[in-house]
């Protein structure tokens, strides 16, 4: 389930006085910038070129990987919590995700390697054997997933999991179910 932010007070109290707070307040409610000389938190977002926040220079660390997973990523953000001094990572996944149901785009994928050179076993090779580690069936599972990893990875850190809508560009928080 998702939560809409369209006010300060909307925050979850877990993340009020955090850089979450701060990340929301200037994307979705247009807040001024502060000034930063060091990254307040990480962010792990997908590659997809539709998204695109407002943030200003220097707040954060940006880590973009297929379906914003962990996978293929670990050192840098490793190297963000540790040398950093990281204390919060948001999660975003987002809406139209194209690591969705990925086996969908295999025939695809397949003929726009071999276009490059690849030979066509080769190619389909290295979808059987990649496409698995960024395959999402459901988008928020996905993310709630990746959440917990990190948590589990980085205990002294707080993660938040968002989602993108990229239809109205704007950020929402992942109901967690506390079970």
């Amino acid at each position: 389930m998702l939560l809409s932010m369209l006010k300060k007070d909307d925050i979850p109290e877990c993340y009020r006085h955090t850089p979450i707070e701060k990340l929301l307040l200037y994307h979705n409610l247009n807040y001024p910038f502060d000034s930063y000389n060091n990254a307040e938190m990480l962010i792990l977002m997908c590659i997809d070129n539709r998204i695109m926040l407002r943030l200003p220079d220097n707040f954060s660390y940006v880590v973009r990987n297929s379906g914003a997973k962990m996978e293929n990523v670990v050192f840098p953000l490793s190297f963000a919590v540790t040398l950093g001094g990281i204390k919060t990572i948001a999660v975003i996944g987002h809406s139209g995700c194209r690591m969705k149901d990925l086996k969908m785009h295999k025939l695809e994928f397949v003929k726009g390697l071999s276009g490059q050179g690849w030979e066509t076993d080769r190619a389909e090779n290295f979808f059987l054997k990649s496409s698995p580690v960024f395959e999402m069936g459901n988008i928020i599972d996905s993310i709630i997933t990746e959440t917990m990893r990190l948590r589990s990875c980085y205990l002294n850190v707080l993660v938040a999991p968002l989602y993108y809508y990229v239809e109205d560009k704007k950020l929402y928080f992942i109901k967690e179910d506390v079970t």
